[in-house]
C-alpha cells in the first residue's frame, strides 16, 4: 500500500483576499443570493473531469453572506485584492521549519471547482515551499509541496436535491496546504505524520485553533488498484482507521472485477435505459408512490453477469450496491434499489420484480438496478451507474469521509485541466528582507519552544502531556492561552504542580460542570494563582474562586474570595480556631476545609501540643 496526506490549517488573522475578518460565529445582517456554476476548458482546451461532473448536475447555489464576515470579494462581484501579507509570512515560517525551500516567485492559479463551495466557480492557490521534511518515530517523512490557498464556503444543510446551500463567512481564509510524498506503509505512519506537522504548526502560535481549522485530505491506493483522494478526515484519531478500510475496499473491488472477468456470460451492456413507471402504477411500495405523485418514473437498467455481486461487502454496512448508488447521487437522485437487496422490505411484489426482469431482459446471472426521480436525472443516474459498472479496473476518485472511517464516492479524482492561472492578482517577489525577518521569527519561536520544554520538564511528564494537550479552556487571543499561562504562572514563582494542576484538572471540571471557563483570561488565572501564593486563598477554594469569575467575568479573585467568604484564615487567626476546636484537627477541616491550608494547620497542632 501507497498513501500520502495533504494537511489543511487555517492561519489566523484576515482572509486571504480581503480585508475581513473571520467571526466564529457571525451575527447580524445577512445578504442571500443565487448562482449556477458552470465548467470552463484549461488552456489546453481540455474539460475537467469532476467540474464536468458538476456541470452535469446543473444545481443552483443558494448563498448567506454574514455581511459583518464577508464583502463583494467573496461574493465575486469585485476583483481579489491583493495577497494577504501576514498570511504569507506565516507560510514562509512554516516552510522554514519544515526546511522546505521558498520558490522564488509566489504565482497564484485558479483551480476549478464548481460544486459552489466557491462563489467565483474556482478556489485560489499558490505554492510557496517546495520539498522539505519533517521528523517521526519512524524516520523522516518527505514534504512535496507547502501552498498557500484560500478556504472555501460553509455548507448550509437541509438543501433539495436540485439545490446546494453555502455560507460565506469561512470563503477566503487562508490555508496552508502541506502535502507529504506518498510514502506510508500503514494508516498508523499517516497519523503520526500528520500529528508531527500540525504540532509544528500549532507552536508557531500563526495558526487557528478549534475543531474545523485543521483537516487532512488522503492518497491511498495499492498494487493493482488505483490513486483514491478521501476528502475532509476531522478526527486525527480517524486517519489510521480511514486508511486500513480504503486498503480493505480497494482489495474487495478487485476481487469482484476478478470475479467478473471469470463468469462465462459476456458483459454486454443495454445502453438504452428503460421506463418501468407503468408496472409500479399499483404499487404498495412507498418509495415510488410518493415521488410518482410529483410526477417521478422509475427506470431500470440490466447489469450482465452481476447476480451476487453486488450485495458483497467491501467496507463496514457498505456493498458495492452503495458504490453504485454513491454514482447514482451525483445525478441529484437520492440512491438506487439493486436486485441482491430484499426488494419485500421497499413493498415491491413478486409480480412487480418478475415484470421488471422480463422489461429489462435479466437473465439467469443478470442482476439490475432501479432509480426513481426526474425523468432526466433518472436516467443521467442510470449514466453513471453504467459507466461505473463497466469499468474493470478501479477508477481514480475524490471521496468523502465518514464518520466512521469509511468513505463515500463524490466525484472522479481531478487533472490537471482544473488548473489556470490567475489574472487578477500579480506575482508576489520573495525578496531577501522577508526571509531574514522569517529567519529571525524562526529563532525566536525555537528559544520560546526551548524555554517551555524546560518549564514543562518540572512537572511529573503525565502531567506535562495532559497540560500540552490541554485545548479550550481559557479565552484571549493567545495561541496555546493553557501553556502560556502555565509558562507566566513559573516565571511569577507559582508552584509548577499547582499551576499545571489548575488547568488540567481544575478548569476541565468546571468546564465539565458547565461553566464558561473562556471568561478566564491568562491574566485572571495568573491573579487568582498569585493569591493563593501570596496566602489570600487557600488552595482547597481555588475550584469555587475560579467558578465565581467565570460566573462574574470582572471579578479579580480576591472579589470573588471575597464574595464567597473564603478568604483564607491563617497565623493567630487560625491558631485561635484550633484552640477553640480543642485541638481536633478533623472537626477544623470539616468546618473550615475551603478556608484552612491543611499543612499550616497540622504544623501549628504539632506547635500547640508540645507547648
Amino acid at each position: 500500500m501507497k498513501c500520502g496526506i495533504e494537511i489543511h490549517q487555517r492561519i489566523a488573522g484576515r482572509k486571504l483576499f480581503c480585508n475581513c475578518v473571520p467571526l466564529e460565529e457571525p451575527q447580524g445582517e445577512k445578504a442571500a443570493f443565487s448562482r449556477y456554476l458552470h465548467a470552463v476548458r484549461s488552456e489546453l482546451g481540455e474539460l475537467d473531469a469532476a467540474a464536468r461532473l458538476e456541470q452535469m448536475r446543473g444545481r443552483r447555489i443558494i448563498y448567506e453572506a454574514p455581511l459583518c464576515s464577508s464583502c463583494l470579494v467573496e461574493a465575486d462581484e469585485e476583483p481579489p485584492h491583493s495577497l494577504n501579507p501576514e498570511a504569507l509570512f506565516a507560510v514562509l515560517v512554516f516552510c522554514s521549519l519544515l526546511s522546505s525551500k521558498p520558490v522564488d516567485e509566489v504565482h497564484i492559479m485558479r483551480k476549478n471547482v464548481i460544486d459552489g463551495s466557491n462563489t467565483s466557480g474556482f478556489q485560489r492557490t499558490a505554492i510557496v515551499g517546495i520539498g522539505g521534511v519533517v521528523k517521526t518515530s519512524f524516520g523522516q517523512v518527505p514534504i512535496e509541496t507547502v501552498c498557500i490557498e484560500e478556504e472555501s464556503a460553509g455548507i448550509l444543510p437541509s438543501q433539495k436535491e436540485s439545490t446546494a446551500g453555502y455560507e460565506l463567512s469561512r470563503l477566503g481564509i487562508p490555508l496552508v496546504e502541506i502535502a507529504t510524498a506518498p510514502v506510508f506503509s500503514s494508516g498508523r505512519q499517516a497519523q503520526e505524520a500528520a500529528l508531527a506537522i500540525g504540532s509544528l504548526l500549532r507552536k508557531t502560535g500563526l495558526v487557528c485553533r478549534g475543531i474545523g481549522t485543521i483537516r487532512q485530505d488522503i492518497n491511498v491506493s495499492i498494487p493493482g488498484g488505483a490513486r483514491v483522494e478521501i476528502k475532509g478526515v476531522q478526527e486525527l484519531s480517524m486517519i489510521e482507521k480511514t486508511v486500513e478500510l480504503e486498503a480493505e475496499r480497494q482489495k474487495a473491488l478487485l476481487s469482484i472485477i476478478e470475479a467478473l472477468k471469470q463468469r462465462p456470460q459476456p458483459l454486454c451492456f443495454d445502453e438504452a435505459f428503460v421506463d418501468l413507471t407503468e408496472i409500479f402504477s399499483e404499487t404498495s411500495c412507498q418509495l415510488i408512490s410518493k415521488s410518482a405523485k410529483s410526477g417521478a418514473r422509475v427506470f431500470g437498467l440490466r447489469l450482465p453477469s452481476h447476480e451476487g455481486l453486488l450485495g458483497t461487502k467491501i467496507a463496514p454496512d457498505r456493498r458495492y450496491g452503495t458504490e453504485l448508488a454513491d454514482y447514482a447521487r451525483t445525478a441529484g437522485v437520492r440512491g438506487l434499489v439493486h436486485s441482491d437487496e430484499e426488494l419485500s422490505k421497499y413493498g415491491l411484489s413478486d409480480d412487480e420484480i418478475a415484470e421488471v426482469r422480463m422489461a429489462l431482459s435479466v437473465q439467469k446471472g443478470d442482476a439490475f438496478v432501479l432509480v426513481v426521480g426526474e425523468a432526466k436525472k433518472a436516467q443521467m443516474a442510470l449514466g453513471e451507474v453504467l459507466r461505473r459498472a463497466k469499468m474493470l479496473s478501479l477508477p481514480e476518485e475524490t471521496r468523502k469521509a465518514n464518520p466512521d472511517g469509511t468513505s463515500s464516492y463524490l466525484r472522479p479524482l481531478p487533472g490537471r485541466a482544473r488548473m489556470y492561472p490567475e489574472t487578477d492578482i500579480p506575482p508576489v517577489e520573495i525578496t531577501a528582507e522577508m526571509l531574514a525577518d522569517c529567519a529571525w521569527a524562526v529563532k525566536q519561536l525555537l528559544r520560546e519552544e526551548e524555554e517551555k520544554e524546560s518549564l514543562l520538564s518540572s512537572i511529573p511528564q503525565e502531567l506535562s502531556k495532559q497540560l500540552s494537550s490541554a485545548r479550550g479552556l481559557l479565552g484571549g487571543d493567545l495561541p496555546n492561552p493553557e501553556l502560556s499561562a502555565f509558562c507566566s504562572a513559573i516565571k511569577a514563582g507559582v508552584e509548577p504542580k499547582l499551576a499545571a494542576s489548575a488547568i488540567t484538572n481544575v478548569l476541565q471540571a468546571l468546564k465539565r460542570e458547565g461553566a464558561d471557563t473562556k471568561k478566564i483570561s491568562q491574566e485572571r488565572l495568573l491573579d487568582a494563582l498569585l493569591a493563593v501564593k501570596q496566602g489570600s486563598v487557600a488552595k482547597a477554594a481555588l475550584g469555587e474562586v475560579l467558578r465565581e469569575m467565570c460566573a462574574s467575568p470582572q471579578a479579580s479573585a480576591l472579589q470573588a474570595a471575597k464574595k464567597l467568604d473564603l478568604l483564607r484564615i491563617s497565623g493567630k487567626e487560625l491558631e485561635a480556631l484550633l484552640q477553640k476546636e480543642g485541638g481536633d484537627f478533623s472537626s477544623l477541616m470539616a468546618k473550615y476545609r475551603l478556608r484552612v491550608d491543611a499543612q499550616e494547620a497540622q504544623e501549628l497542632l504539632r506547635r500547640i501540643t508540645r507547648k
